[in-house]
């Protein structure tokens, strides 16, 4: 039952993380139709660190 509980738990982060990525990468396709250069996505999941920055 635990084990249960803990593999639900992680498949629930790994799939928000995968989300944010998502996210993070059409911010970024957002940013590039605006401004007209690419952008690239920098993230650290252990750090709690997500930017986009310029290319």
């Amino acid at each position: 039952m635990t084990t249960d509980i803990f593999n639900k738990t992680i498949a629930e982060a790994k799939a928000k993380g995968e989300e944010i990525e998502v996210l993070a990468r059409i911010l970024a396709e957002k940013m590039e139709a605006i401004h007209g250069t690419g952008f690239l996505v920098l993230m650290d999941h252990q750090a709690r660190y997500v930017t986009v920055v310029i290319r």
